[in-house]
């Protein structure tokens, strides 16, 4: 069970009570904001949370994490969540940019996409043979017709520790998604790609619908209208062409691509960087 107090996390010990998550500065932090989303990364290395919020305090690694998740699923704390991490270069969602300036960092530690030898075996960026069975071998899915990668998939612990934390963060600070790197920078980042079930994203929003309901989807990013295709790529056939302001119901995403409802229940695919998102009244 967790808590958050003056911005910073708070874990239910054995006893009763509620124990700080181990904290470390870092120098490499912005202004004060207010978040608005949940960022998932991995952190392609082979350090631990405390590795990783150790790396952070280093000037001269110009990055940062609100959070890092160990493998064992033990958490570090890096920036308060009130203040600006820098974890999200350049990006954009839902009509915002640079989202550092409105979101919610967490590192995941995983080695990240594995390279496929010769003689079918793993191995990190940085060497390491790795073994093990639940690898999934996949291109990544914004790029479903590229490279095949190996991705080992978050922990069971990772997993748990998200679901616990994630509600709490979007209940907390009233966050209107959860979302990976891979989403808002498309293209340029990876992460967490396959190593995270889309479900796990559904879970932690489903979990603050409660936060979520005054906003929708809609037709933002484009002159006049958007391509409704009839499957998810440029290269499917044009359904519909969807007026800028549509409203939309997410289905399903698959990478970049996001199967959509209209208000009258006219299903299709369209390219996600063409969405926005608005508050609603109610």
């Amino acid at each position: 069970m967790y808590t958050i107090q003056n911005d910073l996390l708070y874990q239910a010990t054995s006893q009763g009570d509620w124990q700080q998550v181990k904290f470390f500065p870092t120098p490499n932090k912005g202004g004060s904001m207010e978040p608005r989303f949940l960022v998932i990364h991995f952190t392609a290395g082979a350090m631990d949370a405390y590795g990783t919020a150790t790396y952070f305090q280093k000037p001269e690694a110009k990055v940062s994490a609100h959070l890092s998740l160990s493998e064992d699923g033990t958490w570090a704390q890096s920036v308060e969540f009130r203040q600006v991490a820098y974890h999200a270069g350049k990006s954009s969602w839902a009509g915002f940019d640079n989202l550092n300036s409105n979101s919610i960092g967490i590192e995941v530690c995983n080695p990240g996409p594995l390279t496929i030898t010769a003689n079918g075996s793993f191995q990190t960026w940085w060497g390491k043979s790795v073994t093990d069975n639940n690898i999934i071998t996949a291109p990544h899915p914004n790029d479903p017709n590229g490279p095949v990668y190996g991705w080992i998939p978050f922990t069971e612990q990772q997993v748990n520790a998200l679901l616990e934390v994630g509600p709490v963060l979007m209940q907390q600070y009233g966050l209107q998604e959860c979302v990976g790197h891979d989403m808002i920078s498309p293209g340029r980042k990876t992460d967490p790609g396959p190593c995270m079930n889309y479900r796990v994203y559904d879970r932690i929003n489903a979990n603050a619908a409660g936060t979520q309901g005054n906003w929708e989807w809609y037709v933002a990013n484009v002159n006049t209208s958007l391509n409704g295709r009839s499957g998810p790529g440029s290269e499917h056939s044009i359904v519909k062409e969807l007026p800028k302001g549509t409203a939309l119901e997410i289905l399903k995403r698959q990478g970049i691509w996001w199967n959509v409802e209209t208000t009258v229940g006219e299903q299709m695919w369209v390219h996600s960087k063409f969405l926005g998102a608005r508050q609603i009244n109610g």
